[in-house]
């Protein structure tokens, strides 16, 4: 493996998670059963449901608050030229005004509960200390970019950082430290599935022993959700859904398994991972977002259909956002 960043795995991180979480913005909380009488099968971006959905009204190719928080994590981490918890928290309550996120439905409750706690002075370090759900893992790509080249140890406490102003608990910093150590694998060229796997579970491992055993052990989570060896597209997403435990829940040990199974079963095929993640159903734009950031960084941005990249309604310039964090990056 090289010990250079190539900038075409970072834009593929990024736009990775843009595509998985936008595709994924009209499947979210619908049943695997639902999806498939709604859709038949997803192939492609959709316009939102207009009823009764969380993403009521959104716009086919938009992203949610998925790819909007880690986009102010990098912003973080870029102004900072670190981790620090304190900027992570004046970046989350910038996007939660300019976005008037407290008034919709489309951010999480560990979330809305922290950017509640930050506006009456509660300080970033006990605010998130409740955060349970996988919004920490579901942002937590940039910090794989950053730390593409550090050591365990660093990332471990770059992860912990990144997450403590709303999801500082051992169960969501374990989560989120499998997606990382997983994208740093592949970031540094990685190919083989199996070690970009494992390199989930040293981290599932590393970010409980951090913060003390969380309620349920992520790594025992992703061993049984990558064991799911039904071959066929359907019968693997319906055992996969079938795995969740709350699938109209947004549970790391839920989200963070199913992603690294996604692409595992996938083989790191971008489209094909992309497509399973938004036909699972479930929180499924967050578990998509996950699958493309890991699935991006595997491939490239030039393995990502371009159709895909043109369809993205972003009015940030993501080549210019990972080009920073590489600038930023522990080298």
């Amino acid at each position: 493996m090289g010990q250079v960043i190539e900038p075409d795995r970072v834009f593929g991180t990024l736009y990775g998670v843009a595509i998985g979480d936008a595709m994924g913005m009209p499947t979210t909380f619908l049943s695997r059963s639902e999806i498939k009488s709604r859709y038949g099968k997803v192939n492609d971006f959709l316009e939102a449901p207009l009823e009764g959905s969380v993403h009521s009204k959104m716009v086919r190719g938009q992203y949610t608050d998925d790819t909007e928080l880690t986009i102010a994590l990098a912003r973080a981490i870029v102004r900072a030229g670190r981790v620090d918890p304190s900027a992570v928290a004046e970046e989350l309550l910038k996007w939660a005004d300019e976005h008037d996120v407290l008034n919709t439905t489309l951010i999480g409750p560990s979330t809305r509960a922290a950017i509640e706690g930050l506006k009456k002075g509660i300080s970033y370090t006990v605010t998130g200390s409740k955060g349970t759900t996988n919004g920490c893992a579901m942002k937590i790509t940039p910090v794989a970019i950053f730390d593409a080249m550090a050591s365990d140890r660093m990332t471990v406490e770059d992860v912990i950082n990144a997450c403590m102003p709303t999801h500082h608990t051992a169960i969501s910093v374990s989560g989120a430290s499998a997606l990382c150590f997983a994208v740093k694998e592949c970031l540094r060229g990685e190919r083989e599935i199996s070690r970009i796997v494992n390199a989930s579970l040293v981290g599932a491992s590393e970010g409980a022993k951090a913060m003390g055993d969380p309620r349920s052990s992520i790594e025992a989570r992703i061993r049984y959700a990558i064991s799911i060896s039904n071959s066929s597209f359907d019968g693997f997403l319906d055992d996969l859904y079938s795995f969740l435990l709350e699938p109209h829940g947004a549970l790391t040990e839920d989200a963070v398994p199913a992603a690294i199974a996604i692409f595992a079963h996938s083989g790191g095929n971008f489209r094909d991972a992309i497509i399973e993640g938004v036909n699972l159903g479930g929180d499924s734009d967050t578990i998509s977002s996950m699958v493309g950031g890991l699935a991006g960084a595997y491939s490239g941005l030039s393995m990502i259909p371009e159709e895909w990249v043109r369809a993205i309604d972003s009015t940030v310039d993501l080549k210019e956002l990972g080009r920073e964090l590489i600038s930023a990056s522990r080298l």
